[in-house]
């Protein structure tokens, strides 16, 4: 049986397999810009503000919840 890769795109949820800047591993944060195999991510408190816009490659996410899920 064949397993389903999930794209991850704009607006899923992800979090840091590897650490990006002072984000480590495990940090949780929104894409925001699907720019192939790099993601532009937004990292946000609690309340939704904004605290960082980073860059990773798809490889080191883990997908969370996607978008309409």
């Amino acid at each position: 049986m064949a397993t389903v890769e999930h794209a991850i795109g704009e607006i899923d949820v992800v979090e840091l397999l590897e650490s990006v800047g002072r984000w480590p591993v495990g940090t949780i944060g929104t894409v925001v810009h699907d720019l192939g195999e790099w993601k532009q991510i937004e990292v946000s408190d609690d309340r939704g503000a904004m605290l960082d816009l980073i860059s990773a490659l798809e490889p080191k996410l883990r997908l969370l919840a996607k978008h309409g899920s």
